[in-house]
C-alpha cells in the first residue's frame, strides 16, 4: 500500500512525520507547465526501518507514518504512529538507543537490558533459551526504536462525546447572502449642456475634455447645434455601455441633459418596475454648477435657458429605496451627507404614518450605497492628460484609467515609446481572460478584490463586495480611484465609508503587471495589424461594382491568438499562499493561529482558470485542513459557488481535491443538502463511490471514504436526498457493502456503515432496498472488527435499519410489521447481544442505543420479558426455584392463543395464567384483555396467532378456583425466556451497572422508561405489589445477615460476600435465595436502574460498619471481627490444610489497621453529563456518534500533529523525557550486579499514605509512587518529595477493592491501568493531578467470576506493553486475553485448572509466553502462538517437589537474566526454567514451620516483588520482615523490618503486622513496603550508588534533569 495521500501532496510537510489521512490531493508536475498529476518520489530524510502498523485513529483509521533512528540524543524525537494491524493497534513512538552496561539492547518501556555476565567467563546466561532475543539486531532495533502508545486516541479522549466548544453550527458565521439585491434598473443623467460652461467653474486651458473618453467639442469642428448633439449622443451612448461591461443584466435609461420632469418620469417609472430591488443613480454634474449646501443637484429647464435645483428630499421619494448612488461632480461629498439627514426625515414620516393598515412597506433607506468623487469642499481635477469624468472612467473603465495613471505617473524607459493613445489600445477582450487586455482585467478583479478581503471588515466586505455584482464591480473600481485621484487632490468619498487603501502592497504588484503589458504592447499592436491587414477583404475591381464578393468573402475572420508572455501574477501569489500553508499553525494554542491568509480571494480568482485550477485546489484543499475556521473563510469570501459548479466537470484530475473540499465543507456546513441535490451534483461522489477504476492517487480508499461521508450528509435527515440517491443510484447500496470488505482501510468501513445506515434511517424504500441484498446480515458482520469505531458504526447503521417502523412522536408501530421482518430483526439482535462485552465505551454506549431502539419497537414484548423477570427475581427472593428447569413436563394438547405478540412454547401453570387468574379474582378481565393485546390497551405491537400449551382449565375457569399457595410461588414461565427479548432486557440492567457512567446512565434510562412503561399499563397494580414483595424480602435478608452477625458478636463486613458481576445475557443463571435484581433493599428512587444495580455491585446496608483497611473483600470461608481480635464463629477449627490454601491476607481482619481516609472523588469521564432526572425518561435514545465521526473532518490531517512538530512544545517536552529516560537507564547499568551482593536495609524514605498500602507500583522515570487499600482509594506520590500528588476513587462497588495496578505509555505520558475484584479495568489520564485525572476508559474484562474450590483471586492482569495485550485472570476458568489497540477480547486461554488464578507475568519483549500461578500452588506456562486448547505448554503441579498452597506472585524478569520466579503462602520459593520439568532453585520455607502450629502463629510469605533487571527479589512475611534474595544462588542478602509508629508498634506488636505489599523500583535500586497495622510506606535502597554520585533516591544519574520546567 502506499503511504496515502500525502505521496501527492505534501512530501516537504509530512516527510518523516506522522501525517493523518486522508490526504486527498495530489502534486503538480511543473515540468513544462502542464498539469499532469504525479506522484513524487518519497525522499528519504531518516533510515526506515522495519514497517510497523497499527489502527491508531480517532474515527478507526490508519495514521500513516515513518519510522526514524538517530545516533545520538540530540538527534531528534520521532514519535510515530504507524498503520497495519501488527504489532497491535496504539500510537507509536520512536526511542533512542541508550547505553547499558553490557551493550545489550534496552527493552521497550523499559524492558530492560537482556543479560548478565556469568563469573568470569563473560558469557550471556539467559534463561529459558532467550539469548535470540538478544542477538536479533532487528527485534533490537525494534524495541530501542519503537514504542507503541495506546488508550490515547480521540475516542478515549473525547469518550465518544463532541466537546461543546466542537459544535459546527459555531465555526460557521452566516455566509450565504439572504438578503441579496440585484440592480435592475439604472438612471445615468448626464448634465453636460456641452459648449456653455456652468457659471460657478473657471476652466483652465488647457483642461481635462473628455467625457466616457470623447471630446465633446472636438478641436477641428465647430460647436455647432449638430455636432454637440452628436458628440452628447456618443457620451451617453458610451456610458451605457461602460456600465454594461460592468452589469449586462441591468436595464440602463439614459437621460442627457434631463429636465426636471424627465428625471422625475423616468425615475419613477424605473422605481415601478425595480418592485424592491436596487436602482443605480448615476448623476454626472459637470455641466450644471455644484451642488448646493443643502445638497439640492441642478437640472435643466425644458428650453435648457435656467438651471433648476431639485431638492435631494423629492430625488429620493422618486428613486427610493435600495438604490445604488454615484455622483461625479464637485464638492459631492455634500450630497452623501444631506442625504443621510434626508434619510432620517424620511424614517420619521414612516413611523408616524405606521399605525395605517393601508401604507405600503416602509422604504430601506440603510441599504443606499453612496460612491462621491470628492470631498464636499473639492473640485474635480482638470488636468489636461486626465478625462474630465475621471471618477466615472476609475468606476466604470479601470483598465484604461489605470495604465494612463502609470503612464503618467513612471515615465520608464521600457514605456517611454507609449503614448496614452497607444496604451489605450491594448489588444483584446475584458471577458477573455486569455488575451492581454482580459488578463490585466483578470488581474485587477483579483488584486482589488484581495486589498477589500485584508482592509475591510467581514461584514462590511460581505455586503458590498458579495451582495451584489454591480455594488461589487464598482467598489473594487473605487478602490482604484481612491488611488489616482488623491494624486489630483481629490478624496473619493463613500457610504458606508471604507479605509484608505491607496498605500496597500498589492498595488506593486499591480503596476508590475501593467508594466509587463506595456513593455510588449508594441509588438502586440504589431500582430494585430499584420493580422488584420491579411483579413481584409480584397479590393474591387473598376467597373465591376455590384459584382458579388468570392464566396471566401463571406467567412469569418480566424480569431488572433497573440503570441506574448503572460503574467507571473497569479503563480506568484499562489506560491505565497504557499508559503502561508508550510508556516501556518494548525494548534489553537499556537501564536498567530487562525490568521487569514491575504491571498486567498486570489485563490478564489485563480479557480476560473484552467492553467491554474489544479495547483489552486490543492492549495485550498490545505488550508480548508487548517480548520473549521479556514474553511468558514473559504465560505464568507464566495468560494462555494464556484467549487459547486466544479461538480459538473469531468476532469479526473481535480476529483481528488474535489472530494476533500466537500468534504472539510460539510464537516463544517451540513446546510448544503439542497444545493448538491440542484443540478445532481450527490452523482460526483456517488460515482466516485460506485467506480471501479478509482482516481489518480494511491490512496483511493480514504477518498472512498470521504465520498462516503459526503453522501452521508447529503441523505441526513433529507428524505429528498435518500430518495436521489436511491433512485439514481441503486448500486451504492452493494458498493457499500463491498467496501466493508476492505480490511486495509478501517476509515472507509466506518463511514460506507455511517453511509448506509443514513440512507435507510426512517427511509422504508431504503429499508427494503437493503433487505433485498441481505446488507443489514453483511453490516452485521463488522460487530467483531478490530477497529472501534467501525463497530461503533455498524451499530450505528443497525440501529437506523431497526428504527425504520417506529413513529418519533409515538414511539408505537405505524402498521402491522412483516413476519419476515421481525425474524431479520431478531436475527440480528441475537448476533448484536454479544457486543455487551466488547472493551470500547464507544461500542458501549451505541449499543445502548441499538437496544433502546430495539425494545421500543418491540415494546409489548419487552414487557412481557420485563414482567417475567421481575417474577422470577421474586422466586429467587423467595427461595422458590422451578423444579423441573425452564421447561415442565409435557403438558395436555395444545389450544390456539394469541398473547402480545410472542411464538414461545411454554406450558401450563405459566405466569400469565398465574396473572391472569389474580386479576379475574378481582373482577379485572379488560386488564387481561388489555395485556393480552400487548400491555398497552391493545394499541401494542402487531400480534400473530401462535401455538404454545396451556393447562386445561382456561383463564375463565380459574376464577372459581382458589389459588394455593404453591400455584402461585411455582410458576412456569416461558413466554419470554430464551428469547431474546429477555436475553436484552437482562444486558440492559447488566450495563445500568457498567464501570464507565455515560454506558450506565443511558442504560439506566432505557430500564426506567420500561419500568414506567410497566407500572402504567393494566399490569401496574400487579407489578406495584411485586415491588413491594421484593423490598419486604430485601428487608429480611438484611435482618438475617444482622442477626448472624450478631452471633457471631460482630457486624458482618463485606468481606464474606464477594461482589457478584453481571450474568452472561444469553443465559438463565440460577442464584441462590437473596440474589435476585433487587438485592440490598428497594427503595423508589427517581431511577429504578439505580436500585437494580445492587443485583450486581452487592451493595450493603448502611447499617454495616467500616471494615479494616487492610480487610480483604474476597469471599471466604471465614469471617472477619471488626471490633478486634475476636474469632467469628465457624463450624470447625481451621486446619494448616486450609489456612494453605486460603489467601494469604484471608486472616487480616483480626488485626486493628487505622481507619480508613473518606471516600475520594471518582474521576470524571471527559464531556460527561449528568442525567437530568426532572424529564422522564425517552426512548430511543439519540445518538451522537455521527456528529462526533464527522468531527474527524474537521481536523487537520494533512500536516503533522503538535507533537511532531519539531520546536513545539509538546515536542519539546517528549524529547526531553526521552533524554531524561535514557539518562535514568545509563545511570543505573552499573549497580545491577553490585545489588545481588549488598545489603537493602538502608532506609530512605518514609510517607504516610492515610491506609495500609495494599498494592503499589513505582513509575519507571517519573516520581511517582501508587498505591491502593483495600477499598477504592488511589493515592498518587512523589516519593522524592514524599508529598501527595493526588488521590481519587477507582470506582469500584462496595464489596471490592483495587487488585492490581500497572503503568502504560510510561516512555511518554504515562496512563494509569487498575484492576478490580469485580472484574473490571479502568485506565486513568492524567493520574498525578487532581485537576486534570480523568476516567480514559473502563471495561469489564471478566464477566463472570466463578468461585473455584472456595478460593477467590478477584481479578489479576499483566500489561504487555510491546503487544498492546492485556492478560486477565482471576476466579475464572479461562485466562482472557485483550487486544488494548482493537479493545476486544482476542482470545480466551483454558487455565486446565479448578483453582483460581493468583498472579500472572509475562515476556516482555516477544510477549508470546506468559506464567501463570494459581491457588492449589500449581504454576503453568502457555504460548499464545498456539492454539487455545494446546497453549499450555508447561505445568509444575508436583505438590511434593513443587508448590503445595496458595502462590503469592509469580514474575519473569524484563531484563536481567530473565528469572522466572514463584513464592507460595507457606515461604517456598522457586526458580524456573520454562524448558525444564523441575525447578532451576528451591527454597523450602515450610521447613521451618510445624504443620501443628495455628495459623496465625505461622510465617506466611505475604507478598513478592523481583526487580526487572537487578538480580533480586524480595518477601514480605506476616511476621513484619522483608527478606532480600539473589536470584543466582537464592542467597540470602538481608532481612529488615519495616518502620511502625509507635503507637501501632505498643497496641499489637511487630510480630502481628504482616507485610502487605512491596515493590522495586524498575530501574532504581530502591524498595518500597507497608504493613498492615500502619498506614505508611517505608522505603529502603541498596548500598550501591548510581553513576555521578548519585545515592538513587532522592538524586539521579548524571546528566538528568529533575524535572520538565516548560
Amino acid at each position: 500500500m502506499p503511504r496515502g495521500a500525502t505521496d501527492g501532496l505534501l512530501p516537504e510537510l509530512v516527510e518523516g512525520h506522522a501525517s493523518r489521512h486522508p490526504q486527498p490531493v495530489l502534486n503538480v508536475d511543473a515540468s513544462e507547465g502542464s498539469s499532469v498529476a504525479t506522484l513524487p518520489q518519497q525522499a528519504s530524510q531518516r533510515p526506515r526501518i522495519a514497517a510497523q502498523h497499527s489502527f491508531t485513529t480517532q474515527a478507526g483509521s490508519r495514521r500513516s507514518s515513518r519510522a526514524g533512528s538517530d545516533s545520538d540524543d540530540d538527534g531528534g524525537l520521532h514519535m510515530q504512529r504507524a498503520r497495519g494491524a501488527r504489532p497491535p493497534p496504539g500510537r507509536h513512538a520512536s526511542r533512542a538507543h541508550s547505553d547499558s552496561a553490557h551493550n545489550a539492547p534496552r527493552t521497550s518501556a523499559g524492558q530492560g537490558s537482556g543479560g548478565e555476565k556469568e563469573g568470569k567467563e563473560g558469557k550471556f546466561t539467559v534463561r529459558h533459551g532467550w539469548e535470540t532475543q538478544l542477538n536479533n539486531q532487528e527485534q533490537a532495533t525494534l524495541l530501542n526504536q519503537n514504542f507503541f502508545m495506546y488508550f490515547e486516541d480521540k475516542r478515549h479522549e473525547t469518550a465518544g462525546n463532541s466537546p461543546p466548544e466542537d459544535d459546527a453550527k459555531a465555526y460557521v458565521s452566516e455566509w450565504r447572502m439572504r438578503d441579496r439585491l440585484k440592480t435592475v434598473s439604472a438612471i445615468l443623467a448626464v448634465c453636460l449642456n456641452v459648449g456653455t460652461d456652468p457659471p460657478d467653474v473657471i476652466k483652465t486651458n488647457p483642461c481635462a475634455r473628455l467625457e466616457c473618453w470623447v471630446d465633446p467639442i472636438p478641436p477641428e469642428t465647430s460647436s455647432s447645434q449638430s455636432s454637440t448633439h452628436k458628440t452628447n449622443a456618443q457620451i451617453g451612448k458610451n456610458l451605457q455601455s461602460q456600465y454594461e461591461n460592468l452589469s449586462l443584466r441591468t436595464r440602463y435609461k439614459v437621460i442627457l441633459d434631463p429636465t426636471t420632469d424627465e428625471l422625475k418620469k423616468y425615475t419613477t417609472s424605473l422605481r415601478r418596475t425595480a418592485h424592491a430591488e436596487r436602482i443605480l443613480f448615476h448623476y454626472n454634474g459637470h455641466g450644471v454648477p455644484k451642488p448646493t449646501a443643502s445638497g439640492e443637484i441642478w437640472c435643466f429647464n425644458r428650453c435648457y435657458t435656467q438651471y433648476i435645483p431639485i431638492s435631494l428630499y423629492d430625488v429620493m421619494d422618486w428613486v427610493g429605496a435600495p438604490g445604488l448612488w454615484v455622483w461625479d461632480c464637485s464638492a459631492a461629498g455634500g450630497i452623501i451627507t444631506n442625504f443621510l439627514d434626508a434619510a432620517k426625515k424620511h424614517h420619521g414620516n414612516q413611523a408616524s404614518v405606521s399605525s395605517s393598515q393601508q401604507q405600503p412597506p416602509p422604504m430601506r433607506w440603510d441599504d443606499c450605497i453612496h460612491l462621491a468623487a470628492c470631498r464636499d469642499d473639492e473640485v474635480l481635477p482638470t488636468n489636461p492628460q486626465l478625462p474630465a469624468d475621471i471618477f466615472t472612467s476609475c468606476l466604470t473603465t479601470p483598465i484604461a484609467m489605470a495604465v494612463r495613471f502609470f503612464i503618467l505617473q513612471n515615465p520608464l524607459p521600457s514605456t517611454s515609446n507609449i503614448s496614452l493613445d497607444t496604451a489605450h489600445k491594448i489588444p483584446g477582450k475584458v471577458s477573455e481572460r486569455r488575451t492581454p487586455l482580459g488578463e490585466l482585467n483578470w488581474i485587477f478583479t483579483a488584486i482589488t478584490d484581495t486589498i477589500a478581503w485584508n482592509c475591510l471588515s467581514k461584514p462590511l466586505f460581505k455586503k458590498l463586495f458579495r451582495q451584489d455584482l454591480m455594488v461589487a464591480a464598482l467598489f473594487r473600481n473605487f478602490l482604484l480611484a481612491q488611488r489616482i485621484m488623491r494624486i489630483y487632490h481629490c478624496h473619493p468619498q463613500s457610504h458606508p465609508a471604507i479605509p484608505d487603501t491607496h498605500n496597500h502592497p498589492l498595488w506593486q504588484s499591480w503596476d508590475l503587471a501593467v508594466e509587463m503589458i506595456l513593455a510588449q504592447l508594441p509588438k502586440l499592436v504589431e500582430q494585430q495589424q499584420a493580422h488584420e491587414a491579411a483579413n481584409e477583404p480584397p479590393a474591387q475591381l473598376p467597373g465591376v461594382q455590384g459584382q458579388a464578393p468570392p464566396p471566401a468573402a463571406s467567412v469569418p475572420a480566424p480569431q488572433l491568438e497573440l503570441e506574448y508572455q503572460h503574467s507571473d501574477f497569479f503563480a506568484d501569489q499562489l506560491s505565497a499562499f504557499e508559503v502561508y500553508l508550510s508556516s501556518a499553525p494548525a494548534h489553537a494554542r499556537a501564536q498567530g493561529y487562525a490568521k487569514p491568509p491575504e491571498q486567498l480571494p486570489i485563490v478564489l480568482q485563480v479557480l476560473l482558470s484552467q492553467v491554474h485550477r489544479l495547483r489552486a485546489l490543492i492549495l485550498l484543499s490545505k488550508f480548508l485542513d487548517l480548520g473549521p475556521w479556514a474553511v468558514n473563510l473559504a465560505l464568507s469570501i464566495g468560494i462555494f459557488p464556484y467549487v459547486l459548479k466544479l461538480l459538473q466537470s469531468q476532469a479526473v484530475e481535480l476529483k481528488p481535491p474535489m472530494v476533500f473540499i466537500w468534504a472539510r465543507i460539510l464537516a463544517v456546513d451540513s446546510t448544503c443538502q439542497s444545493d448538491l441535490l440542484k443540478d445532481s451534483g450527490y452523482t460526483y461522489f456517488t460515482t466516485i463511490l460506485n467506480s471501479a477504476t478509482g482516481i489518480p492517487l494511491g490512496n483511493v480508499a480514504e477518498h472512498r471514504a470521504m465520498c462516503a461521508f459526503v453522501i452521508a450528509m447529503f441523505c441526513q435527515g433529507f428524505r429528498q436526498g435518500q430518495q436521489a440517491v436511491l433512485e439514481s443510484n441503486p448500486e451504492i447500496i452493494e458498493s457499500c457493502l463491498q467496501h466493508l470488505l476492505d480490511m486495509e482501510n478501517p476509515l472507509l468501513r466506518q463511514f460506507s456503515c455511517l453511509c448506509l445506515g443514513n440512507l435507510w434511517r426512517d427511509f422504508e424504500p431504503g429499508k427494503r432496498a437493503a433487505m433485498a441484498v441481505q446488507a443489514h446480515a453483511r453490516v452485521r458482520d463488522r460487530s467483531h472488527d478490530p477497529v472501534p469505531e467501525v463497530r461503533a458504526a455498524c451499530l450505528d447503521a443497525l440501529t437506523a435499519f431497526v428504527g425504520v417502523g417506529i413513529d418519533d412522536a409515538e414511539g408505537v408501530s405505524r402498521g402491522a410489521l412483516d413476519a419476515a421482518v421481525v425474524l431479520e430483526e431478531e436475527t440480528l439482535a441475537s448476533v448484536v447481544v454479544a457486543m455487551g462485552m466488547d472493551g470500547s465505551i464507544m461500542v458501549r454506549k451505541q449499543l445502548t442505543v441499538f437496544y433502546s431502539a430495539f425494545l421500543r419497537k418491540y415494546e409489548a414484548r419487552t414487557l412481557v420479558a420485563v414482567w417475567e423477570q421481575l417474577l422470577e427475581e421474586r422466586d429467587k427472593r423467595s427461595g422458590v426455584e422451578d423444579e423441573g428447569g425452564d421447561v415442565s413436563p409435557p403438558p395436555p394438547p395444545p389450544k390456539r392463543e394469541v398473547w402480545g405478540g410472542i411464538g414461545v412454547s411454554g406450558n401450563g401453570g405459566g405466569a400469565y395464567e398465574e396473572v391472569t387468574a389474580e386479576m379475574s379474582q378481582q373482577k379485572d378481565v379488560s386488564a387481561v384483555e388489555s395485556l393480552r393485546n400487548g400491555g398497552h390497551g391493545g394499541n401494542g405491537g402487531h400480534q400473530r396467532s401462535v401455538s404454545f400449551t396451556t393447562n386445561t382449565t382456561s383463564a375463565s375457569d380459574s376464577t372459581a378456583t382458589t389459588l394455593t399457595g404453591d400455584d402461585v410461588a411455582k410458576p412456569s414461565r416461558t413466554l419470554s425466556k430464551k428469547t431474546i427479548y429477555r436475553a436484552m432486557w437482562r444486558q440492559i440492567l447488566s450495563m445500568s451497572t457498567d464501570p464507565h457512567p455515560e454506558v450506565a446512565r443511558n442504560a439506566a434510562e432505557v430500564v426506567d422508561y420500561f419500568i414506567n412503561a410497566l407500572l402504567d399499563s393494566p399490569l401496574g397494580a400487579y407489578a406495584n405489589k411485586l415491588l413491594d414483595e421484593l423490598v419486604v424480602h430485601g428487608l429480611k435478608d438484611q435482618l438475617t445477615r444482622g442477626s448472624m452477625d450478631a452471633l457471631g458478636g460482630r457486624q458482618r463486613s463485606g468481606y464474606s460476600s464477594r461482589p457478584q458481576t453481571p450474568p452472561s445475557p444469553t443465559a438463565s443463571t440460577a442464584s441462590k435465595a437473596g440474589d435476585g435484581y433487587f438485592g440490598g433493599g428497594l427503595s423508589r428512587t427517581a431511577s429504578m436502574a439505580a436500585v437494580m444495580k445492587n443485583f450486581f455491585s452487592g451493595a450493603k446496608t448502611p447499617t454495616e460498619a467500616p471494615t479494616s483497611p487492610t480487610r480483604s473483600h474476597r469471599g471466604s470461608i471465614i469471617g472477619g471481627g471488626g471490633g478486634g481480635p475476636t474469632h467469628a464463629y465457624r463450624s470447625r477449627p481451621l486446619t494448616p490444610g486450609d489456612a494453605a490454601m486460603l489467601p494469604p491476607d484471608a486472616l487480616d481482619h483480626q488485626i486493628n489497621g487505622p481507619p480508613h481516609q473518606p471516600k475520594a472523588k471518582e474521576p470524571p469521564s471527559p464531556f460527561y453529563t449528568e442525567r437530568d432526572f426532572t424529564r422522564p425518561p425517552h426512548v430511543p435514545l439519540q445518538s451522537g456518534f455521527f456528529t462526533w465521526s464527522a468531527s474527524y473532518f474537521r481536523e487537520p490531517q494533512m500536516r503533522p500533529s503538535e507533537a511532531d512538530e519539531p520546536g513545539s512544545l509538546d515536542y519539546n517536552e517528549r524529547l526531553w523525557r526521552r533524554n531524561r529516560n535514557d539518562a535514568i537507564i545509563a545511570s543505573t547499568q552499573n549497580l545491577k550486579d553490585a545489588a545481588g551482593s549488598q545489603p537493602w536495609d538502608q532506609p530512605c524514605g518514609y510517607f504516610g499514605v492515610g491506609a495500609a498500602p495494599v498494592k503499589m507500583v513505582f513509575h519507571q522515570f517519573e516520581n511517582h509512587l501508587v498505591t491502593s487499600d483495600d477499598r477504592d482509594s488511589i493515592a498518587v506520590w512523589d516519593w522524592a518529595d514524599q508529598r501527595q500528588l493526588c488521590r481519587f476513587s477507582n470506582g469500584n462497588p462496595p464489596g471490592s477493592r483495587v487488585t492490581e495496578l500497572r503503568f502504560i505509555n510510561e516512555d511518554d505520558k504515562a496512563l494509569l491501568m487498575t484492576g478490580s475484584s469485580d472484574g473490571v479495568i479502568r485506565i486513568f489520564r492524567g493520574y498525578e493531578d487532581g485537576k486534570t485525572v480523568q476516567l480514559a476508559s473502563s471495561f469489564r474484562a471478566l464477566s463472570d467470576l466463578v468461585v473455584s474450590d472456595r478460593q477467590n483471586a478477584g481479578l489479576v492482569f499483566d500489561w504487555q506493553q510491546g503487544q498492546g495485550r492485556i492478560l486477565v485472570a482471576g476466579d475464572d476458568r479461562v485466562i482472557r486475553v485483550w487486544q488494548a489497540g482493537h479493545e476486544l477480547c482476542v482470545a480466551d486461554i483454558p487455565a486446565r485448572s479448578g483453582s483460581c488464578i493468583t498472579s500472572l507475568t509475562s515476556d516482555q519483549v516477544e510477549g508470546h509466553v506468559f506464567v501463570a500461578g494459581f491457588g492449589n500452588g500449581g504454576v503453568r506456562v502457555y504460548d499464545q502462538r498456539l492454539c487455545a486448547r494446546d497453549s499450555m505448554v508447561m505445568a509444575w503441579t508436583d505438590r511434593a517437589a513443587d508448590h503445595r498452597s496458595w502462590i503469592v506472585g509469580v514474575h519473569l524478569q524484563r531484563g536481567g537474566l530473565r528469572e522466572l520466579v514463584s513464592a507460595e503462602s507457606n515461604g517456598g520459593i522457586r526458580l524456573w526454567d520454562i524448558r525444564a520439568r523441575a525447578a532451576v532453585a528451591a527454597l523450602d520455607g515450610a521447613a521451618k514451620q510445624r504443620s501443628t502450629d495455628p495459623p496465625r502463629s505461622r510465617n506466611i510469605l505475604r507478598c513478592l516483588s523481583v526487580h526487572e533487571h537487578a538480580p533480586v527479589f524480595a518477601t514480605g512475611s506476616a511476621d513484619h520482615t522483608i527478606r532480600v534474595y539473589n536470584t543466582r544462588e537464592l542467597s540470602h542478602l538481608g532481612s529488615f523490618e519495616p518502620y511502625m509508629s509507635f503507637l501501632r508498634l505498643a497496641a499489637s506488636g511487630p510480630r502481628n503486622a504482616p507485610i502487605t505489599a512491596t515493590a522495586f523500583h524498575p530501574h532504581r535500586m530502591m524498595l518500597a513496603c507497608g504493613a498492615v497495622t500502619d498506614g505508611h510506606v517505608n522505603l529502603f535502597r541498596c548500598e550501591a550508588r548510581e553513576e555521578g554520585g548519585g545515592d538513587g533516591i532522592g538524586g539521579v544519574g548524571k546528566g538528568v534533569v529533575e524535572e520538565w520546567r516548560g
